[in-house]
């Protein structure tokens, strides 16, 4: 029979690896338009651009975090699931 402290535990690790991964896709998406924004605004004081960095900083950061996020799910969910069915098949 299983442990119920022991399921309890197991449980409790689950929620805080979700936790702990989209958390970190959260912050990914959030260091990632912060870059583009601050290379906006660099670009803005370096060539005399107005605010037409900034706003390129942020119309560009939003599809290379949206692209970033589809990037870490994919490599996370589903190469594993191929190495896992590259298992099955052999063994």
């Amino acid at each position: 029979m299983t442990d119920p402290k022991d399921a309890r535990r197991r449980q409790f690790f689950r929620y805080v690896w979700a936790a702990s991964y989209f958390m970190g896709i959260g912050i990914s998406i959030a260091m990632t338009v912060l870059a583009c924004i601050w290379i906006g605004m660099r670009a803005d004081e370096r060539f005399g651009l107005g605010t037409k960095g900034t706003l390129a900083g942020i119309f560009l950061g939003f599809p290379v975090a949206i692209y970033s996020i589809y990037y870490q799910v994919r490599v996370h969910f589903f190469h594993a699931h191929d190495a896992d069915k590259k298992k099955e098949e052999e063994g």
